[in-house]
């Protein structure tokens, strides 16, 4: 009768064990994403560089601001007498200069290129922070499926103690089983200790990310079990050349320094000063005008606009050699990114059609095995732990197959379902 009581314990705290479900208020991940957008403030930084960018390019573009003067000839020597000069020695002088044509618009088209680079910095920080806020929402799900498998392992293990002791009392089992039991439940218990300080230290950064009080509460975070991504490598790194933010900003420097050359080149033409001078201006009648034209003359042109060009042509073959460069770097990332997505989701594959429900069917079959005064205790003990563990595994393999195509996303610049339809 007490065997079988013992029995009946023991098949309950297994099932109950396998059974359990947590009842909490999930946090999506959208929203996170969402919300980091429109408050994050290294975001935020970054859009109000690009706009103080984009409001220069009007201002490289304008002439520079002219110059009105009053000139009074011929004044009495000795005196600061005004009115004794003659009035068509009081003049009033307006000079502008005038760049040689196409400065200006090059001028222009560099302050355009470069208010694109810094709006490509916008989105490459955007996509910076969305893969942290994404990194820390796995981390948090992890932590979650941890202190849930750590929980589900604690109560079967203080129901075998229970059963243990019940046993040790009958004199079936040793003194020193039961003390092996007990130190297990004592370090299971540490454990979900220190994996209810990570959670509060995940939650701590990723409200952070969110520009949030650094103690606000969070949901559950929930992720989809599905694996269902399919590389198509061209299209990822067709997508990495139009998307990425980073090659942008290089291919946006290749078109500075194009931009930039021309305007050396034209740098060995002369500047026009004109200036416009109206006589008799305190006569109370307008006397005779002068117009004055003056040229800059680029008489040392060897030495200095010669060494512009050439500074110029300098800097558009470094600038192609580095997009190349950082090109290839992207590509061997995104291929690695693409390759360890692929084996992670093997794994997941793996655990969820083999591993696990190879497990539960041994447990079920030692379960009722035991329950039926056969079987043997230890082994239902240790294929419950192998199936805690391999759980484990499943939802690490899972947490890195997604945090694998965060960072892909991040390397191609874009959604990698967008991707997929670039096929």
């Amino acid at each position: 009768m007490i065997k079988k009581t013992v029995i009946i314990l023991l098949v309950g705290v297994l099932l109950f064990a396998q059974g359990i479900v947590y009842a909490a208020e999930s946090l999506s991940l959208d929203s996170l994403i969402g919300e980091a957008k429109q408050n994050n403030p290294d975001i935020l930084a970054a859009k109000k560089r690009w706009e103080a960018s984009a409001a220069r390019v009007p201002l490289s573009k304008s002439l520079e601001d002219p110059s009105i003067g009053f000139t009074f000839e011929r004044i009495p020597r000795g005196t600061l007498k005004l009115n004794k000069t003659m009035p068509d020695d009081r003049m009033l002088t307006f000079s502008q200069f005038l760049p040689f044509f196409g400065k200006l618009s090059l001028k222009g088209k560099i302050a355009v290129v470069e208010s694109q680079m810094f709006a490509a910095e916008h989105k490459a920080k955007e996509l910076d922070i969305i893969n942290q806020v994404k990194n820390a929402y796995y981390d948090l799900f992890m932590n979650d499926k941890e202190k849930e498998l750590a929980q589900e392992s604690l109560g079967l293990l203080e129901g075998v103690a229970r059963v243990a002791e019940a046993n040790y009392a009958l004199g079936t089992i040793s003194q020193e089983e039961v003390y092996k039991i007990h130190l297990e439940v004592a370090r299971l218990n540490n454990a979900l200790q220190n994996l209810e300080q990570e959670q509060s230290s995940k939650q701590t950064r990723l409200n952070t990310l969110l520009n949030r009080d650094p103690e606000s509460s969070l949901g559950i975070p929930q992720l989809s079990e599905e694996a269902s991504f399919e590389a198509d490598i061209h299209s990822l790194y067709q997508s990495t050349v139009m998307n990425q933010p980073e090659l942008l900003i290089f291919s946006y420097a290749i078109e500075r320094n194009k931009h930039a050359k021309a305007l050396a080149k034209r740098s060995f033409f002369p500047g026009l000063m004109a200036s416009i001078v109206q006589r008799g201006i305190t006569s109370g009648t307008l006397g005779p005008w002068d117009l004055m034209l003056s040229f800059s003359i680029p008489l040392w042109f060897w030495t200095k606009q010669k060494y512009e060009v050439k500074e110029a042509i300098a800097n558009l073959g470094e600038a192609e050699a580095a997009y190349n460069a950082m090109q290839n770097r992207a590509f061997a990332e995104v291929k690695d990114l693409a390759v360890k997505a692929k084996i992670a989701k093997n794994k997941i594959s793996l655990y969820k059609k083999n591993l696990i429900p190879m497990l539960e069917n041994s447990i079920a079959a030692s379960t009722a095995a035991f329950s039926s005064g056969k079987g043997d205790f230890m082994m239902l003990l240790d294929s419950q732990r192998m199936l805690v563990e391999t759980k484990m595994n499943y939802y690490q393999a899972l947490v890195e197959y997604n945090m694998n195509l965060a960072d892909l996303e991040r390397q191609v610049g874009g959604n990698l379902s967008e991707v997929k339809n670039e096929k």
